[in-house]
């Protein structure tokens, strides 16, 4: 009896499912929720470095003998004129090599001045006087030598300015050639940074750019490239740019070598008809990129193939996108065409 009961109950429900399927109504499913966001036509783009102002003029100072270091007549940002002695080294050696070759000359001057009223009383040969001239010839050279030994032991100021830094003090050894003092004409200026390598293209695209010094908040200055260095050794490419807003100029005296500042690079609007989008909205298939598109009313999706640029760490859609499209964010990967999705907010 049992087991007939259990037949029958088989039975209906296999009856049950034929019907089902053959009505062919599907259960409706309910909405994938998914995040979006709405992309907006895009005005320009700005990146920012942090720049450093350096002099257009400046001069790393060193001594062109070894010694001993016994004057630094200068401090950091001490203001200096053109032929200022800076610093001296002990000169007694260079002295004595001076003196000794001051005499020498003196000495061979004398012979040759006596060869010479000899040769013309007829007492000594030709021979003897030239003799006498190759010498007085040698002690000349020999002693503007010595003297211009002596006066390197001097390290003078090519030009006014200030000393930005120091690289030795008093009673050290220095050799020829060290660094002593770095020496900087603040009246030209210039901005140096350096670009990521991932922004080479920005190089060449039209752009703006505007600098903010740290000392004058607030205010931006216009600026243009003046130089750059088109390789990189792994850390980026140096950029040297200069100021080129007329405005700049009453500002001038409080922008000094040494400080910080802003640099603000914007693109101009030759991409203004493109859009921004996020790396998580794009669906790459069969080296194709897609966005899902969410079309109201009735918030379905639907899949748009668009064309991509990269422009520094940014996403660019240069077509298959309208302004003020909705575009899926989160979820793609379970949603599919037509479907109906519930936007969930941020």
């Amino acid at each position: 009896m049992y087991r007939i009961a259990g037949y029958a109950t088989i039975t209906l429900l296999f009856l049950f499912a034929c019907g089902k399927q053959e009505t062919g109504e599907i259960t409706p499913a309910f909405p994938r929720p998914v995040k979006v966001i709405k992309v907006e036509a895009l005005g320009s783009i700005t990146r920012s470095y942090t720049g450093i102002v350096e002099a257009t003029e400046f001069s790393v100072l060193a001594f062109k003998l070894p010694g001993t270091l016994e004057e630094m007549n200068v401090q950091t940002g001490e203001k200096i004129q053109k032929g200022q002695i800076i610093a001296r080294i002990k000169p007694l050696d260079y002295q004595l090599q001076y003196e000794t070759a001051r005499s020498n000359y003196q000495t061979s001057q004398s012979i040759y001045e006596r060869n010479k009223r000899l040769l013309e009383a007829n007492a000594i040969a030709v021979q003897n006087l030239e003799i006498a001239e190759a010498d007085y010839v040698r002690a000349t050279s020999a002693l503007n030598i010595a003297h211009r030994t002596l006066e390197y032991t001097t390290l003078k100021a090519p030009f006014s300015g200030f000393i930005e830094q120091k690289y030795a003090d008093n009673f050290e050894e220095v050799q020829a050639g060290q660094a002593i003092v770095k020496l900087v004409n603040p009246e030209d200026i210039e901005i140096h940074f350096t670009l990521p390598e991932t922004g080479t293209r920005l190089l060449h695209l039209p752009r703006k750019i505007f600098v903010e010094f740290d000392s004058q908040q607030g205010r931006l200055f216009s600026a243009d490239i003046k130089e750059y260095v088109d390789a990189s050794n792994g850390s980026g490419i140096p950029v040297i740019l200069k100021i080129t807003d007329e405005q700049f100029a009453p500002f001038r005296k409080n922008v000094f070598p040494g400080f910080s500042c802003k640099v603000s690079w914007e693109l101009d609007n030759m991409i203004a008809d493109k859009f921004i989008i996020p790396a998580s909205a794009l669906q790459s298939i069969d080296g194709k990129e897609y966005v899902w598109v969410v079309k109201s009313p009735g918030s379905t999706v639907h899949r748009h193939e668009i064309q991509t640029r990269r422009l520094g760490g940014h996403i660019l859609a240069a077509s298959g996108l309208a302004s003020h499209d909705v575009i899926v964010t989160a979820g793609l990967a379970s949603i599919r065409e037509g479907q109906h999705v519930r936007i969930v907010p941020e």
